[in-house]
Order: C-alpha cells, then structure tokens, then sequence
C-alpha cells in the first residue's frame, strides 16, 4: 500500500520541479526582453538628437555616451556593411563567415 502512495508523491514531486524550472525560464526570458527593450530607449534617449529626435539635454547626452560603446561599435559596423542584407542574415546565425 506504500509503494504506490510513495511513487505518486515522487510524481508530484517531479511534475512541480518541471513547472517551477519553465516558470524560472519564462521569467528569464520576459527580463532578457525586458533588457533589450530599455536598452532601445536608452539608445533613443542619447543618440535620438543625431536623428532629429531630441529627448535629452546634450551634457546628459554628452555624460551618457561612453555607456553606448558596444551600440556604437554594431552601428558603425553596419555603416561600413552597408545594405549588404545578406551578411546581416549570416551575422544573425552566429559564428564568423
């Protein structure tokens, strides 16, 4: 009579381990897109003036700025790539090409 009751609790167990570890993911993904997100709203808010978009007085855009260096860097790649929409298509599958 044990036996049984005993492997129905190891089930449960189980079956709630699985849901706390995808509610664990879940709330790793909604944060990770969360990031990204408020990393576009940084970016607008300090370099929104070179587009036309001023959102930000120009020393808090000026104290700001040294925070975007990564941005940059993939801004400035795509300037010299070009339209090259192929390459973006293979850069975007990972791995050197």
């Amino acid at each position: 009579m044990l036996h049984p009751l005993r492997r129905l609790l190891d089930e449960a167990r189980a079956f709630l381990a699985g849901m706390h570890g995808a509610l664990i993911q879940q709330s790793v993904e909604a944060l990770e897109l969360e990031l990204i997100e408020l990393e576009h709203a940084f970016l607008s808010l300090v370099l929104g003036g070179l587009v036309g978009l001023p959102l930000a007085p120009l020393g808090v855009a000026a104290d700001l700025a040294p925070l975007l260096e990564d941005e940059a860097r993939i801004l400035f790649e795509r300037t010299w790539r070009g339209s090259d929409v192929i390459a973006d298509l293979f850069s975007r599958m990972g791995g050197e090409w």
